[in-house]
């Protein structure tokens, strides 16, 4: 793959918007928070071009494997990968590809929304492999109370797509 400088720049810069939108949470009585990275995964998906947008997600996931704070609650390390939301952490580069290839294809706002059930899908599989809950425990911890939440994040990620030009 090869990348323009200021493809390089764009991919570096959301990257680190990732890691900023991360710090955003909100703890819930589960394992797993709320927090603006599947936003950024949904925007990065619709303002950027496809190999732009998956290498700035396998940027932020390299950053975080290597132990830099950028996951949630300042978290890196291969800790943070192996724990409970690391199979939703995984799924980001999986899921803008897939919102990147639909948006041409499909509404804008179904896109997201298959990309978030792809995020649930992987990371909620993770965290049964790790914490050995029942699927049924696991959809009611790690599913229902985001779906709310990530419906907001998917309008007004699509909402200020329309108001950021990215020209590479």
């Amino acid at each position: 793959m090869n990348f323009k400088v200021k493809e390089m720049c764009y991919c570096a810069l959301m990257a680190c918007m990732m890691a900023i939108f991360s710090q955003i949470k909100i703890d819930l009585p589960g394992y797993v928070p709320i927090t603006l990275q599947t936003f950024m995964v949904c925007l990065i998906a619709l303002i950027a071009p496809c190999k732009v947008a998956v290498s700035a997600c396998v940027v932020y996931l390299l950053m975080g494997a290597i132990g830099l704070p950028v996951f949630a609650g300042f978290q890196g390390g291969m800790g943070s990968l192996l724990g409970y939301s690391g199979g939703y952490i995984f799924s980001f580069p999986i899921m803008v590809y897939v919102i990147s290839k639909l948006k041409t294809r499909v509404p804008i706002v179904l896109a997201c929304i298959i990309g978030s059930v792809i995020c649930y899908f992987i990371g909620t599989l993770w965290f049964m492999f790790v914490t050995k809950m029942n699927l049924s425990a696991s959809l009611m911890m790690c599913v229902v109370p985001f779906i709310p939440g990530d419906l907001i994040k998917i309008v007004l990620a699509y909402c200020l797509s329309k108001k950021i030009k990215v020209k590479l």
